[in-house]
């Protein structure tokens, strides 16, 4: 196929080859849940942690901020809130987003060790 992201791909799980297949070929599906509020109240929260439990690289976005009234960190509380996301959970989805991203593998290993950095220094705050 030669695809690497979908973006709003989340409804790829009424498809179960087709959820083996982007997990196997590690093809990145994005989800706006404030945006999908639009769609169903479930903010297609469901279909996000099924995928991820399928090692699909699932990420949050944010999907035009000022008509759908979020930004990115909007997202994640959202998401987070209503489906009692583990810090495991969203810590995978942010890694998921640099994963899946079209920056230079460098970029990609920068923006992942800040990441685990700041994972490493809030536990550290919070233990």
């Amino acid at each position: 196929m030669g695809v690497e992201r979908l973006d709003h791909g989340t409804n790829i799980v009424e498809d179960a080859d087709l959820v083996a297949f982007a997990a196997k070929n590690h093809i990145g599906l994005t989800s706006c849940p404030l945006s999908n509020t639009f769609v169903t109240p479930e903010m297609k929260g469901k279909e996000v942690l099924e995928l991820l439990t399928q090692g699909v690289p699932v990420s949050i976005h944010s999907d035009d901020p000022a008509y759908f009234g979020g930004y990115i960190n909007d997202n994640y509380y959202a998401i987070a809130q209503q489906f009692n996301l583990t810090q495991e959970q969203i810590v995978q989805l942010a890694r998921n987003s640099f994963t899946t991203s079209w920056i230079s593998p460098e970029q990609k290993q920068i923006y992942l060790a800040e990441l685990d950095q700041y994972v490493t220094n809030y536990q550290k705050q919070n233990s």
